[in-house]
């Protein structure tokens, strides 16, 4: 029997494969018809941003087609810089709010089945439309029958089976890309790969989801003006999750302009994740943020986190240090002791470069840098010279720069950077004490270096509103 199983999930592996192999050609085929077409685009420039949004679209075509886990590969990568274009990302993110509900009699079928008696014995009302649907589950409202009004996340069906086959075809496709590219290799395709399925695994069981919700609430419980919804065990099992419904606007949707408090509340928050708790959010963008009518914060969808060791510490404030009071060669050293890079790269070429990016921030005042251009710039630098960010330092740098960028809707004034170096040279977090136990640890000035002048025919740079965050719709975003 269990040959025979075993026989099926092969099987049901090769049909699937078949059809991303269909998929895959006609999105080649059509990306070809397009690159003839786009030869009577003459300037280089609008040829290349042509370029990136074909692709980006076949990529958005293609994962709508080929289903959940797919549309989860795309809503991941959306929020990667660091890896693909803009153009190729402004077009993946038009699959954080485009996926369809299922029905409603599929979700009193697993309420029932995992509550074990019908829906009303438990819930004296229960919406039938979703509030929210995503590619790995949806959420409707409820009411429990002593009047608390909750949000209740329930799985797509057959979401762990279909998840389960996609990854062991993601992770082929990663080992053979491996074998045969050696930008694969440069890249880590298989690692990313790796990343990337475990995490949308980890989604597919809500009982993390639960415990994440309650160690978030445990870390931040004395935090004033942040909140984390209450969830309700009783009513939660691997394949629902029930929780307190909360009533506020997408950070991104606030008609209030002016909100400096809920800034520094989402700001600060970031940074006790990364530098005091060591588990952050890892999914972490404006669809996930909601504010209350009374300006507090409230942090949604917490299925995917990551753990950041305190080796992660010492490089974002080796990195500070570079940005702060440093120069080209301190960021050529930095790039070379933290990150991943090809051999035989031409380490003089990437100080040139460094020398330029140094340069750039040394002509503004502290509080007048955008983390995100810092960032952006960085990332460029490091693609040009096939340099590659550890996956968990290049998760802090985008975390940072998303919750730059929704404290941007909510104060204008924000200034991350000199935060982030205050932050880092503060005398009571714990992960930070433990790194000072370190012989490499110094204690961060943010004392820099003095400024250059501003180039005659410099101009500003127009500051984006917010980073790599990903932009949904639902007022309430669980996925």
């Amino acid at each position: 029997m269990a040959a025979f199983a075993e026989a099926s999930g092969w099987l049901a592996s090769m049909v699937r494969a078949i059809e991303i192999a269909i998929v895959a050609l006609v999105s080649v085929l059509a990306y070809t018809a397009g690159a003839l077409r786009r030869l009577l685009i003459f300037d280089r420039a609008r040829r290349a941003e042509h370029r990136a949004h074909a692709r980006g679209r076949l990529l958005r075509w293609s994962f709508t087609r080929l289903g959940a886990t797919f549309v989860k590969v795309g809503q991941i990568m959306s929020s990667r810089p660091d890896l693909f274009s803009a153009g190729v990302i402004a077009e993946l993110r038009w699959l954080q709010d485009r996926v369809p509900p299922f029905p409603f009699a599929t979700v009193r079928a697993v309420i029932e089945r995992e509550l074990g008696a019908p829906v009303e014995h438990w819930f004296r009302e229960i919406d039938s439309t979703a509030v929210a649907a995503g590619s790995v589950a949806q959420v409707h409202r409820g009411v429990l029958w002593n009047g608390n009004e909750v949000a209740i996340k329930v799985l797509r069906p057959d979401v762990l089976t279909r998840v389960r086959r996609d990854a062991r075809i993601l992770l082929w496709l990663a080992h053979f890309s491996h074998l045969v590219s050696a930008r694969a290799r440069g890249v880590n395709v298989v690692g990313h790969t790796l990343d990337l399925v475990t995490g949308i695994l980890a989604q597919t069981d809500l009982r993390r989801e639960r415990n994440n919700y309650e160690r978030f609430r445990r870390n931040f419980a004395e935090t004033p003006g942040l909140a984390f919804p209450r969830v309700y065990p009783r009513f939660s099992t691997r394949w629902m999750l029930t929780m307190e419904f909360i009533h506020g606007t997408r950070v991104d949707e606030t008609h209030v302009d002016h909100l400096p408090g809920a800034a520094r509340v989402i700001r600060s928050m970031f940074f006790t994740m990364c530098f005091d708790h060591g588990f952050i959010h890892a999914d972490l963008h404006p669809g996930n943020v909601l504010i209350t009518k009374d300006g507090g914060v409230v942090i949604l969808d917490v299925g995917l986190v990551k753990k950041i060791p305190t080796t992660v510490l010492r490089q974002v404030v080796d990195f500070t240090r570079c940005l702060v009071n440093g120069d080209a060669r301190d960021l050529v050293a930095h790039l070379k002791r933290f990150h991943r890079y090809l051999e035989g790269t031409d380490w003089a070429a990437v100080e040139t470069d460094a020398a330029s990016f140094i340069a750039g921030i040394r002509r503004k005042a502290i509080s007048e840098l955008e983390l995100s251009a810092v960032v952006g710039d960085l990332f460029a630098l490091a693609h040009k010279h096939k340099i590659r960010p550890i996956p968990e330092m290049t998760l802090v740098l985008l975390g940072m720069v998303t919750s730059e960028g929704m404290a941007k809707l909510l104060d204008p004034s924000v200034d991350t950077v000199s935060e982030l170096a205050k932050h880092l040279g503060g005398q009571c977090a714990p992960r930070q004490r433990l790194a000072r136990g370190s012989q490499q640890w110094r204690p961060l000035s943010i004392t820099r270096a003095p400024r250059l002048p501003r180039p005659a025919h410099a101009t500003s740079r127009p500051s984006p509103t917010h980073g790599p965050a990903s932009v949904a719709r639902a007022q309430v975003r669980h996925r």
